[in-house]
C-alpha cells in the first residue's frame, strides 16, 4: 500500500500486523462463541460464515493505547450494522473510555468484562 497523507499505514509492516491481529480476533470469536463453525457478532448474535460483513473493534482505542493495539483479547467482532450503531451512539467518547463497549453490549459481554478487569 502506498503512503498517502492521513494514512495510518506508514509502512507495510503496520498493515501486516493489523491484518494478523484482525485474523486472530476473528478466530478467537469463532472458537469461543461460534463453536468453530461460524463467526458471530457479539452484540446481535447473528452468525456469519465469512468475515466480510464483520468488523474487528478495539476495546482499548487504537490511538490512545498503542501498547494494547495488537493484543488478541483487545478486540471484539461486530457486524457492520452494530459497529456503526456503537460509534453513532458514543462518537469520540469511546476513544477515551473503553468501558463504554461493555455498557453497550449489556449481557453479551462476558469476554469483554474479563479483559477489562484483568487489564486494570
Amino acid at each position: 500500500m502506498r503512503w498517502k497523507k492521513g494514512n495510518r499505514w506508514r509502512s507495510s509492516g503496520g498493515e501486516v500486523r493489523y491484518k494478523k491481529w484482525r485474523k486472530m480476533v476473528c478466530e478467537l470469536n469463532k472458537r469461543k462463541i461460534g463453536l468453530s463453525k461460524h463467526y458471530v457478532c457479539i452484540k446481535c448474535r447473528k452468525k456469519w460464515k465469512t468475515t466480510r460483513a464483520l468488523h474487528a473493534h478495539h476495546i482499548y482505542s487504537w490511538k490512545k493505547f498503542p501498547d494494547k493495539r495488537y493484543t488478541m483479547k483487545n478486540g471484539v467482532l461486530l457486524c457492520k450494522r452494530c459497529h456503526y450503531r456503537f460509534h453513532y451512539k458514543y462518537k469520540f467518547d469511546a476513544v477515551d473510555n473503553p468501558n463504554l463497549i461493555s455498557e453497550w453490549l449489556g449481557d453479551n459481554n462476558k469476554y469483554v468484562k474479563e479483559y477489562l478487569d484483568e487489564s486494570k
